[in-house]
C-alpha cells in the first residue's frame, strides 16, 4: 500500500520540477521579428472588371429581389373604392408603400414592407383605427433601396 503512494509522490514531484517548479530556473527569451516598414512605401492597386461581370451587376440592380415578409391588408373590394382608399392612405402615410393587386373578383390593398411579424403587428395596431377590418398577411416584400 505504501509503494503506490510513494511512487505517486515521486512522480508528482518530478512533474513539478519539469514544469518550472520552485527548484527550476526560468529564462526569458525575446523573439526578434523582422517586419518590413510600410509607411514609406506607396503603391497603386488596379482592379479590372470584365465587361460581362459589369453587365451582370447592372442587370442585378435593375431587377426586383423579393423577400419573404409581411404586409397589412386594409381593403378588399371593387376597383374604384380600392383606388380611392389607396390615394387617401398615401396622403396620410407617404413613407409607407401601398400595393394594389387583383384577386378575382376583388381588388386588395396591402400596405408596408415588413420583415418581421412584430413590425407587422405595430403597423396593424396603427391601421386598425382607420381601417378596422385590416389584418396581417404573409407576402413577398421588397427590400428598401440603399441610398
Amino acid at each position: 500500500m505504501r509503494w503506490p503512494i510513494l511512487f505517486a509522490l515521486l512522480t508528482l514531484g518530478g512533474m513539478a520540477v519539469a514544469q518550472g517548479g520552485p527548484s527550476s530556473t526560468r529564462s526569458v527569451a525575446t523573439l526578434a521579428v523582422d517586419t518590413p516598414r510600410t509607411d514609406s512605401l506607396a503603391g497603386e492597386v488596379t482592379i479590372t472588371i470584365p465587361p460581362r461581370v459589369e453587365a451582370l451587376l447592372e442587370a442585378y440592380g435593375e431587377h426586383k429581389h423579393p423577400q419573404k415578409g409581411y404586409r397589412v391588408q386594409i381593403f378588399l373590394g371593387e376597383r374604384a373604392a380600392a383606388e380611392t382608399i389607396k390615394r387617401s392612405f398615401l396622403q396620410k402615410h407617404p413613407d409607407t408603400p401601398a400595393y394594389l393587386s387583383w384577386l378575382a373578383p376583388n381588388f386588395r390593398l396591402r400596405v408596408g414592407d415588413l420583415r418581421t411579424r412584430l413590425e407587422a403587428e405595430h403597423l396593424l395596431r396603427d391601421m386598425k383605427v382607420l381601417y378596422p377590418g385590416s389584418y396581417i398577411v404573409p407576402d413577398e416584400i421588397e427590400m428598401p433601396r440603399l441610398e
